[in-house]
């Protein structure tokens, strides 16, 4: 490559990133992302409330924890190409039982989940945005999971999961616990 080309190539990359931040900052401030809690915060550790009943706040909240997974998915990919697929409100500072997982293609906010069944063992690789500069490790969750839960709608619903969405949602629902998976055994060495 020529060094004009490589000046040209160069100062657009430039472009790119800057304007891809600007979009990134733009989507922060209009879709209320909100910031997450790292441990040792406190919040981490407490058990949740149930969220007792659907209203304009537990909407918003849900709509928000959304906007929020998405755009540290987003930051996360770039970043360390990790893409983090859940979120529980105590990372956000909200002491209440409600999630938001990105499950089977799909974003859910599931309100008071509640795992019902759970069967075998699953060994995989987690981490926790609220840990950032935890490494990974192996942990055992069930391999099957039927989750019992409200939706924002106020309807009545049961998810089952297997393998990494049933570690998923294991994962974020030990959130509303103030159990994070440093607490758990590893199945094998870390990485």
């Amino acid at each position: 490559m020529k060094r004009r080309d490589l000046l040209k190539f160069g100062l657009l990359s430039a472009l790119a990133a800057g304007a891809g931040t600007g979009f990134l900052n733009i989507y922060k401030h209009h879709t209320g992302v909100k910031k997450i809690f790292e441990f040792p915060a406190p919040i981490l550790r407490k058990i949740s409330s149930p969220v007792d009943a659907i209203d304009d706040n537990i909407i918003s909240l849900g709509q928000q924890m959304v906007a929020t997974l998405r755009y540290y998915s987003l930051i996360g990919f770039f970043s360390k190409a990790f893409l983090s697929r859940g979120l529980a409100a105590p990372q956000v500072g909200i002491s209440k039982r409600l999630i938001a997982c990105g499950i089977y293609g799909e974003v859910k906010v599931l309100l008071n989940p509640e795992i019902v069944v759970r069967r075998g063992i699953y060994s995989g690789y987690e981490s926790c945005v609220s840990l950032p500069d935890t490494e990974r490790k192996i942990i055992n969750r069930p391999v099957f999971i039927k989750v019992k839960y409200k939706g924002l709608d106020n309807r009545e619903n049961e998810l089952a999961a297997t393998k990494e969405y049933a570690a998923l949602l294991s994962h974020e629902i030990d959130h509303l616990n103030g159990i994070l998976f440093i607490d758990h055994e590893h199945a094998g060495l870390d990485t």
